[in-house]
């Protein structure tokens, strides 16, 4: 969509008693990064994952009801991911800084990459609403493919029945 992903509240974690925070490095089969990357955002004590350079190449923010539960996410749940090849596990124990969503400062220009074709779109967008959304394209041909790509996904597709062009 747009440069905004999400509008919401954000609870303080220090201020929720009984939730234990924590980070779980990981070292996965390379070949396999895709489905493992699957599979963890399916569990509902994976908060957020990221993609790394160096000795891991996920690193996951998982929160859980007390340490117990964090041990048997780790020793037990992660143990079933099969493309997990080592990994270690960080409690937080307090919350120093946290910022969320990207920085942009003054002197950066933002640049939207096409829905379609991940390309950085030059010049003035193509413009679709769809299912209550904007979306911005490379071109009509982008947005139609797209459509029909979300069509044949299984994703019922709704929009509105005018098409606009970016001003």
């Amino acid at each position: 969509m747009g440069v905004i992903k999400k509008f919401t509240l954000i609870v303080d974690p220090d201020k929720i008693f009984g939730k234990v925070r924590g980070l779980v490095l990981l070292q996965l089969d390379p070949t396999s990064i895709d489905e493992a990357v699957s599979k963890l955002n399916s569990m509902k004590e994976v908060r957020e994952t990221y993609m790394t350079t160096g000795a891991h190449s996920l690193v996951l923010k998982v929160e859980t009801r007390d340490p117990d539960e964090l041990g048997q996410l780790v020793s037990k749940k992660l143990s079933e991911v099969k493309w997990i090849t080592g990994y270690s596990s960080l409690v937080i124990t307090k919350t120093a800084k946290e910022e969320y969503g990207a920085t942009v400062d003054s002197y950066m220009m933002v640049q939207f990459k096409c829905e379609f074709c991940h390309t950085p779109i030059v010049g003035k967008p193509y413009v679709e609403y769809i299912d209550g959304g904007r979306y911005y394209f490379n071109s009509e041909r982008c947005a139609k493919a797209y459509k029909h790509m979300k069509v044949h996904k299984g994703e019922e597709v709704s929009e509105k029945p005018e098409m606009h062009k970016f001003p």
